[in-house]
């Protein structure tokens, strides 16, 4: 392996494209660092001598990790998102209120994103563990809420609470994976998340619109509520920390490597860097919270959080991710409805098998925006020296934005036939097939842009990955609140056709201001770390 440059990179901007810096140098140039040595590919982060550190964790530990995450956000998904497939059932259960009724289905999104801004600072003071732990046991109680209930404002209320629960599913889970692996496998480790969580969900989807034609919708309550049950013990015992301050390890930034430093470890060595470290013990990071929380990051953490609103990438990714969540909202409160009425006149329990087809878009979904986009980033970084930029990340994101706009287009011409769309007068022929499909294939758009926006903000501004994964998923719950809130009023004001098409303009003139993004997205990193001093070492 050839000799790598280890010259400290000081913290002030010196006007050196990335492609003439070399090494760790890079690693503090706006989120711009070599990936590869020659042929051997660098660790990044680097993983320190400490046992503790979470990079060091076993593969067992790291996976259990991945799964009991996976699982929380499963259930976090179905219950914040899963009623609109037996929404209908609720409803006849609160006669005379079905105008009010229709906030158990657009609230929740708005408190998901206002339980990231409560949580995140807490889960950066005190660490992820107690935050996590606290997150499921707070679902749980609520969900007990949520089946006793004997009044729809109570139900709303418990719903809301459960809402501000699951809302750490969104930032927190992805952090949470992304803190003990390695820029290069982070992709294929995040897509593995979400497909173990949507495939879950999509098994219970089906399950639980049977579930409830027999038993009732509290018992829908009362199965999730049993499985939070038991991952909230199994996280006890398993869920292990992951908070680990690198920029304590050497007193220098990320990615930098101090004058006389080891040379950094690349994938080949670490099987053995993690032999020196001697055996792990299993009870490793399941401490209460960390040791000196340091209380006065909370204020620092909303400051930049309001910083990330002044960086025009990351605030792309946040409004991207809000039209694209907002439309698979839309669509997931009405496509019940939609598919009962006359022309389609679907039974109530065929809507399982079409919400249980989340499944098929999560089989395409982890190896074409895992799998390949890891390798594309392998394969750029190679073509252009062995240098990294995040934005090749936007690569992938074309196909979410060529899906999201056909199937909103499609949804909205054969929802137009219903007899509750009373602005249609299409006489076109469309199959049930065209609402299933397009309503999935939103699903998949909302996917892709949430793992391709997330690892591109991670990797962008690694310092930040907190308060701009809060921007993004509390700030996209606001807007998918906002687009969604008025879906009764915006079907009977435009039809589903009209309010469908103005979702696909929308989303597709943002979208294309990515490519703005991978063109200029570099010049925009390192404004922000030169104005915001993102690289300095935290206090």
């Amino acid at each position: 392996m050839s000799k790598i440059n280890t010259t400290h990179f000081e913290h002030s901007y010196t006007g050196t494209d990335p492609e003439n810096l070399k090494g760790h140098d890079l690693g503090a140039h706006a989120g711009t660092v070599q990936l590869f040595d020659g042929e051997e590919v660098i660790l990044i982060p680097s993983p320190s001598k400490d046992p503790k550190d979470p990079l060091n964790y076993p593969s067992w530990k790291k996976w259990a990790i991945v799964i009991l995450v996976s699982a929380y956000s499963s259930t976090a998904v179905i219950l914040s998102s899963g009623m609109g497939a037996f929404y209908t059932k609720v409803v006849a259960d609160y006669p005379g209120q079905e105008k009010k009724a229709n906030d158990l289905l657009t609230y929740p999104t708005l408190f998901m994103g206002l339980g990231n801004v409560i949580s995140m600072p807490l889960a950066l003071t005190i660490g992820r563990r107690p935050v996590f732990l606290g997150s499921i046991f707070l679902m749980t109680a609520a969900g007990l809420g949520c089946i006793f209930s004997r009044s729809l404002d109570v139900h709303i209320a418990f719903r809301d609470i459960m809402s501000l629960a699951a809302g750490q599913s969104e930032a927190i889970s992805p952090m949470i994976i992304s803190e003990i692996h390695f820029l290069h496998e982070r992709s294929r480790r995040l897509s593995w998340f979400i497909f173990i969580q949507n495939v879950s969900v999509g098994v219970f989807f089906i399950a639980t619109q049977f579930l409830v034609d027999a038993h009732g919708w509290r018992w829908w309550y009362g199965l999730f509520t049993i499985i939070n049950g038991v991952v909230a013990i199994l996280s006890v015992v398993f869920a292990a920390e992951t908070m680990w301050d690198r920029h304590d390890t050497d007193g220098s930034s990320p990615g930098t490597v101090q004058d006389g430093a080891e040379p950094p470890v690349t994938l080949s060595n670490f099987s053995a860097h993690r032999a020196s470290l001697g055996p792990i013990p299993w009870h490793t990071g399941l401490g209460l919270m960390v040791k000196n929380p340091k209380w006065k990051k909370i204020p620092i953490f909303y400051t930049q959080v309001m910083q990330g609103f002044c960086i025009w990438p990351i605030m792309w990714v946040f409004l991207v991710n809000g039209i694209f969540l907002g439309l698979y909202v839309f669509q997931a409160a009405t496509f019940a409805t939609v598919l009962t009425e006359p022309p389609f006149s679907l039974a109530f329990v065929s809507l399982a098998y079409v919400q249980g087809a989340q499944i098929i878009p999560c089989i395409v979904f982890l190896p074409l925006l895992g799998y390949g986009a890891d390798y594309l980033v392998r394969a750029m970084s190679r073509r252009r020296g062995s240098v990294y930029n995040p934005e090749y990340r936007l690569i992938p994101f074309v196909v979410p934005v060529v899906v999201f706009v056909v199937c909103a287009v499609v949804y909205g011409q054969a929802a137009a036939l219903t007899v509750s769309d009373a602005t249609s007068s299409s006489s076109t022929s469309w199959g049930w097939p065209s609402i299933a499909v397009s309503y999935n294939g939103a699903f998949f758009a909302f996917l892709g842009a949430n793992v391709v926006g997330i690892a591109y903000a991670v990797d962008a501004f690694p310092s930040r990955t907190g308060p701009h994964l809060v921007l993004i998923c509390a700030g996209r719950g606001l807007v998918s609140f906002g687009l969604s809130y008025a879906t009764l009023p915006a079907v009977q004001a435009l039809g589903y056709a009209g309010i469908m098409n103005v979702y696909a303009i929308l989303g597709g003139v943002v979208s294309l201001f990515g490519v703005a993004v991978y063109f200029f997205g570099r010049r925009a990193r390192e404004w922000a770390y030169r104005t915001f001093k993102i690289d300095e070492p935290r206090e």
